[in-house]
């Protein structure tokens, strides 16, 4: 498996990369607008396939990169209910307390 906690500085924002294995699929949870370009280099290096990103909530402390990214990588965008209805224009998939991630599939298969 794969973690990656991402720092952005500017923010004081917390991003995180999983992902089942190296050439595997990812997603990315919180993702910060102006390090798009440098989650896409993180995705190259480790041969990751972006299949979702996803917010935990509406940011107050930066711009959310998930809309961005999604339709950068021509991924799904998810968010809770409460901020998917309107609060956020981009597309989205709400997802309920509870819910799993199919993102990571294949996590154990080698």
């Amino acid at each position: 498996m794969i973690f990656r906690q991402l720092f952005d500085y500017e923010t004081y924002t917390y991003s995180y990369l999983l992902a089942n294995r190296p050439g595997g699929e990812a997603l990315i949870i919180d993702p910060v607008l102006e390090k798009i370009e440098r989650y896409i280099q993180l995705l190259d290096e480790l041969e990751l396939k972006l299949n979702k990103a996803i917010d935990t909530h509406v940011h107050a402390d930066h711009i959310s990169g998930g809309p961005a990214l999604a339709q950068e990588l021509g991924v799904e965008y998810h968010l809770p209910p409460e901020d998917a209805g309107g609060v956020v224009p981009f597309p989205n998939v709400p997802l309920e307390d509870g819910d799993r991630a199919q993102a990571l599939r294949d996590m154990g298969k080698q």
